[in-house]
């Protein structure tokens, strides 16, 4: 049994990695087909590090730090990086690390613009990067730039019509802060080509009709799979009575990732070279393929990177048995709008512990505070995150380290064929599509 569990590769780090000094947030930016265009990064210093960065010298490090500490693939997987630098920032040596093709600069339409920001952005215009102008409210205070930016964020749904038709033609319209379809509606009425926000992540208001069985039975072994006393027997009957999960094994441990010079005999010895913890979780995600084939992509991001996370969480808090638990909360946690059903329904068909149904429920226990710590953190809301954190007793030392493991493991599944492998619906996307949006 020693040697089943060692095998994992996604191991419980023992300590936070020192080297992740900053936090970073995301936030979604979409576009008219609902497709993830690219992610706003919100950065702040990681607890125990300094907390001052009012100087322009202390934030551009921060920025630098964190980008160059988690990687801009790991934090948009080739998406474009929306990164708001104020006017002195642009005369800073941190725009230097920040690649043009990759990154969209901010510049908040409140600041002073004076000539020699002007010169600055023509500079980076001809250096190739895209310049977004923010917080926008009115076209007189930022006229000067209105001909150098790409995109105009508004900080509602509605674009005044008087201040829309000075926009140069060409120039892309984001919509902020659009946290229900009927804002997305809204805005696109108003023209908006692209738009910011978590509305996706909104449970649709459709009448409550029974759950089908299909989706039961794959809610049931999403259950089991992350139990955990969970034997290797008891994975290898679950998996041998699932042709498509059996046959994901069987690709994942011959990917290159996993190459072997021996035939694979069984399924109990595909298991015992993937390890119990790294086939559950890869199952686990295969099966929350199948359930969500027809929802937003990015729903499937957020429920594999918050349950890694949730785990890494609960087991800081709470020990090694807990981590199960947080990751079973922080991957059901989308359900009710993946499956469009309410939560209390879903719950109801599984046979889930108390504590686990209260989380998921919206009733206070520890499993609720580590959720709410997870999606505060995630969206770059730190003022929420760190209290959250504080009182379900997680070191708040662990949060950076943590969230940076939950991107790498989402970003690592992609790069392993098994998890490629397409769900059996028919027309339904690849791993890779459902974890990353392609």
């Amino acid at each position: 049994m020693s040697e089943w569990r060692s095998q994992s590769s996604f191991a419980v780090p023992a300590a936070p990695a020192s080297s992740f000094r900053v936090m970073v947030g995301r936030q979604p930016i979409l576009d008219r087909r609902r497709q993830v265009y690219g992610y706003e990064l919100l950065f702040r210093p990681a607890a125990g590090q300094a907390a001052d960065v009012t100087s322009e010298d202390a934030a551009a490090h921060v920025i630098a730090d964190g980008i160059l500490s988690f990687g801009l693939h790991r934090l948009t997987n080739g998406r474009r990086a929306f990164v708001e630098l104020t006017p002195a920032f642009l005369r800073h040596d941190v725009v230097n690390v920040l690649p043009s093709e990759r990154v969209v600069i901010q510049i908040p339409a409140d600041a002073d613009i004076d000539a020699e920001t002007l010169a600055a952005c023509r500079r980076l215009r001809n250096d190739g990067y895209q310049l977004a102008l923010s917080r926008f409210t009115d076209f007189t205070r930022a006229a000067g730039l209105l001909p150098l930016v790409n995109f105009v964020k508004t900080g509602t749904a509605v674009l005044p019509a008087a201040d829309a038709g000075v926009l140069p033609g060409g120039t892309s319209t984001i919509a902020g802060d659009v946290q229900s379809y009927d804002r997305f509606n809204d805005a696109i009425r108003s023209g908006y080509t692209h738009f910011q926000g978590f509305f996706f992540e909104q449970p649709a208001s459709v009448p409550s009709r029974a759950i089908p069985r299909g989706q039961i039975g794959y809610l049931r072994l999403l259950y089991a799979l992350n139990d955990p006393n969970l034997s290797l027997s008891d994975l290898e009957d679950l998996m041998k009575h699932d042709a498509s999960l059996c046959y994901r094994l069987l690709r994942t441990v011959n990917s290159a990732g996993f190459a072997q010079t021996r035939e694979i005999t069984s399924i109990r010895h595909a298991l015992l070279l993937l390890g119990r913890d790294t086939v559950r979780r890869w199952a686990s995600l295969w099966v929350m393929t199948d359930l969500g084939a027809a929802a937003h992509a990015e729903l499937l991001v957020m429920a594999s990177i918050r349950g890694r996370f949730c785990e890494l969480l609960a087991h800081n808090a709470s020990g090694e048995a807990a981590g199960g638990e947080g990751f079973l909360v922080g991957m059901c946690s989308c359900l009710d709008v993946i499956l469009e059903q309410p939560m209390a329904a879903i719950v109801a068909e599984l046979p889930l512990s108390s504590r686990v149904s209260d989380a998921l429920l919206g009733r206070d226990n520890e499993g609720r505070r580590l959720l709410k710590c997870a999606i505060a953190y995630e969206r770059g809301d730190w003022n929420s995150a760190l209290p959250l954190a504080e009182a379900a007793g997680v070191d708040c030392a662990w949060l950076a380290p943590a969230h940076a493991d939950a991107l790498t493991w989402a970003h690592q599944l992609t790069r392993t064929p098994g998890v490629r492998c397409s769900s059996r619906t028919p027309g339904a996307l690849s791993m890779n599509s459902i974890i990353w949006g392609h």
